[in-house]
């Protein structure tokens, strides 16, 4: 037999002017124990089961797998098969209705049932009639006769999880800070109120962000004219550091480097750095007193020119202070 898909429930109003509301059904149980009954005669063996209980928009769908061992069973798998039998429903136990009008539907005169918990399903000869809606009473477990208003009225007014319209607007009252006297119109005013609020404060908002669009852009702006201008700058004094001697040329991309990494910092120690006599002026002319100028006054490209790069690793703290001025860095 082919999968038969059959819609068990879905919120329309009922022949008994009720209607169930699928986000308040409880399906946990019937999951457990999905048993198809025929029009919901619960003392009778169950038929089969169901397969794929699922929940589509506002209905509640489920597969029929029928146990066709049992001569009933595939009695009615048959009239199923044949297209005779095309309905079923849901029997629920009632947790909460409600007769707030927010809830009713045209030709709804009934209350609508907000929280249930699914009890059985059953293949059921004419759907929302008679026996294709099964109600029962928690407080005594019977089944409601849903023809007898007197059972419904009871069973609904009874309900102790039954929402009253006016607790809701006394709730809205408490929250709106408004006074017991007043009116709905009152209370649609309050709420008006708090929407043109949150409109206006939207309104803010969005304007808020523009500014911070704004002032972001302009820091933004700020930062890159200020690296542009400390790049420009680093360029300047690394180069003029070099004419002048005071480190090596071949040390200016590491220079550049560290004023890119702490600009006032490379500044400082750029500068600490004296400026050195030129060549002609490190050796003295011969015959005169005084002899050679001393390493520690020289720069390291000065030294190098000179030949007295021997010399100079001799003593050890010197050479390195005067590469580290060259190049930025210790000797490997």
């Amino acid at each position: 037999m082919a999968v038969k898909t059959f819609i068990l429930h879905d919120e329309t109003v009922n022949t008994y002017g009720i209607r169930m509301l699928t986000a308040g059904a409880n399906l946990d149980e019937f999951r457990r124990n999905p048993v198809m009954l025929l029009n919901h005669n619960d003392w009778e063996l169950p038929i089969g089961r169901w397969e794929n209980i699922r929940i589509e928009g506002t209905q509640i769908l489920a597969d029929a797998v029928f146990d066709e061992t049992d001569a009933r069973a595939k009695e009615v798998a048959g009239k199923v098969e044949r297209d005779f039998l095309r309905m079923a429903s849901i029997s629920a136990w009632v947790d909460e209705v409600s007769n707030d009008p927010v809830y009713r539907l045209p030709g709804q005169t009934g209350p609508t049932v907000v929280r249930w918990t699914a009890r059985e399903a059953s293949i059921c000869p004419i759907g929302a009639n008679h026996n294709a809606l099964a109600l029962y009473d928690r407080a005594t477990g019977t089944r409601v006769d849903l023809n007898n208003r007197a059972q419904v009225i009871s069973l609904f007014a009874g309900n102790r999880n039954t929402v009253n319209p006016n607790d809701t607007y006394m709730t809205l009252k408490e929250l709106l800070k408004l006074n017991d006297a007043a009116n709905e119109a009152a209370i649609m005013d309050a709420v008006k109120g708090i929407i043109r609020n949150r409109d206006e404060l939207q309104t803010e908002v969005v304007r808020l962000q523009d500014d911070n669009k704004q002032l972001t852009e302009r820091l933004e702006a700020i930062d890159k004219a200020k690296k542009e201008a400390e790049q420009a700058e680093a360029v300047r004094l690394v180069d003029g550091a070099i004419r002048e001697a005071r480190i090596n040329a071949d040390g200016r991309e590491a220079w550049l480097k560290d004023f890119e990494t702490d600009f006032a910092q490379a500044s400082v120690r750029l500068a600490s750095i004296p400026k050195r006599p030129s060549i002609a002026e490190q050796v003295t002319p011969a015959g005169t007193a005084g002899g050679m100028v001393q390493l520690a006054d020289m720069s390291f490209a000065d030294i190098l020119k000179a030949d007295r790069l021997k010399e100079l690793k001799k003593d050890r703290a010197l050479y390195v202070q005067k590469f580290r001025e060259a190049y930025g860095h210790d000797p490997s």
